[in-house]
Order: C-alpha cells, then sequence, then structure tokens
C-alpha cells in the first residue's frame, strides 16, 4: 500500500508541474513532509532528484543554445561557496543531530516556498 501512495503522489505532483509549471520541489517536498519523512530526508531526496532532472535538461538546452554561461558563472560565483560553507558548518557541528535541525529546516523551507509564491504573483512575462 506504501508503494502505490508513493507512485501516487509522484503523478499527482508530474500532473501538477504540467499544468502550472510550478517546481517540483515546492510541492514534493512538503508532501514528503507530511507523508512523515523527517525534514532533512525529505529535502535531500528532493534535491538529489531534482539535480539528476536539472541536468538532464541543462544539457539539451546547451545543445540548442539556451544557456548563457556568462550568467551560469556569475550564479555559480555565489552560490557554490556558499553551499560550500554552509556544507563544512553544518558538518563540523553536532547541529545536525539536533532536533532543531529539522526545525530549521522546515523553517527555511517554508520561508522559501512562500517568497517563491510572492515573486510568482507579482513576476511580469
Amino acid at each position: 500500500m506504501e508503494l502505490i501512495l508513493h507512485i501516487s503522489a509522484g503523478a499527482l505532483v508530474g500532473f501538477a508541474i504540467g499544468i502550472t509549471g510550478v517546481g517540483g520541489g515546492s510541492l514534493m517536498t512538503p508532501l514528503l513532509l507530511m507523508l512523515g519523512y523527517p525534514a532533512p530526508v525529505a529535502i535531500g531526496t528532493d534535491l538529489l532528484y531534482a539535480a539528476i532532472t536539472k541536468a538532464g535538461g541543462a544539457l539539451s538546452y546547451n545543445r540548442t543554445g539556451n544557456v548563457d554561461w556568462s550568467i551560469v558563472r556569475l550564479l555559480a560565483l555565489g552560490s557554490v561557496p556558499t553551499a560550500i560553507l554552509v556544507h563544512v558548518a553544518i558538518s563540523e557541528t553536532s547541529f545536525q543531530d539536533s532536533p532543531k535541525f529539522g526545525e530549521l529546516l522546515t523553517f527555511s523551507l517554508g520561508i522559501m516556498l512562500i517568497i517563491t509564491a510572492i515573486i510568482l504573483i507579482f513576476k511580469k512575462n
């Protein structure tokens, strides 16, 4: 029964993404949390899946010449070092073993989803 529930959740999120174009992370991560997965597992699982699917999309867009690599480099200059610093900071402490870690991840996810929703509402096409 659990297998059917997970497959149904994936199909529902895929259908919603196809209709709305909203990213899967904003739908699947909260759904995994509602299914009872701990925040680090839900977020990590969704990020791994997103990385794999986005890598395929990036290759496809690059083949058609639709990637501006100068923008990619600028974005990477900020995001890659910050991601490494956060990883090191969390790995070097016992904070990730604390119950507060899951609360911080869930709170951060909620804030990011709210910010994303506001941006989408006011975005001009």
